[in-house]
């Protein structure tokens, strides 16, 4: 199997923030295992096609979304049993949308948190790739509120390129995570085909087909 088809595999869907679920629990056990075969992680909004990543600036991992613009008071944060932790609020703040279950969007919170720490276990390259590649909603939110533990992998993915176009690149070295055999770049119209690419200060463009997603290293 080609690194590519794994790192497809290896995110089990993820709940939409705003999508239903059993508002009675606060918590979830971890669903995934190292020894499951995942499939690719599924969010309420679509991610960005080459075409349409143009003049992109490197993504910081999971791209922070601005939330819903009617949401339920803080002081109006309570599930149906039981109470929010300090923290757990603090993630809430903001975030849930009148009319739903804020037990629903903390669960859809921390089942990302659970998908994250049990696949990096099994292939942390195709886990960073997948959220620089914008597959993994809220990862970045969902690690800072919910699982601080995880912050390591969120940084892994800071300064990142999905595949797609990319105007004025941040200097550095980069590296290709689960690339496909046809991996290709261009900078500023010289192609290339290897793993690991240095953009020079001054480039313009940086465009990639095939490789899914590169992790700034230097």
């Amino acid at each position: 199997m080609r690194r590519p088809a794994l790192a497809a595999l290896l995110l089990l869907p993820l709940l939409a923030a705003c999508g239903g679920g059993g508002g009675g629990e606060q918590r979830t056990e971890a669903s995934g295992t190292a020894g499951s075969a995942p499939r690719a992680a599924a969010s309420a909004e679509p991610s960005p096609s080459p075409s349409t990543a143009a003049e992109r600036k490197p993504s910081s991992g999971a791209s922070s979304s601005q939330g819903p613009k009617n949401t339920v008071p803080d002081d109006e944060l309570t599930p149906v049993t039981g109470s929010f932790t300090k923290e757990e609020k603090k993630y809430l703040s903001g975030r849930v949308p009148e009319g739903i279950d804020p037990a629903a969007i903390l669960q859809a919170g921390q089942e990302t948190c659970d998908k994250l720490a049990a696949t990096a276990k099994v292939d942390r390259d195709a886990t960073v790739g997948a959220v620089i590649a914008g597959e993994v909603k809220g990862a970045e939110e969902a690690v800072k509120g919910l699982c601080p533990e995880l912050k390591s992998l969120i940084e892994d993915t800071e300064g990142g390129y999905a595949d797609g176009t990319h105007a004025d690149p941040v200097p550095g070295t980069y590296r290709a995570l689960t690339p496909m055999e046809d991996c290709s770049w261009s900078l500023d119209g010289a192609s290339g085909g290897a793993h690991r690419i240095t953009v020079k200060k001054g480039t313009e463009s940086f465009t990639s087909s095939g490789c899914y997603a590169w992790q700034k290293e230097s």
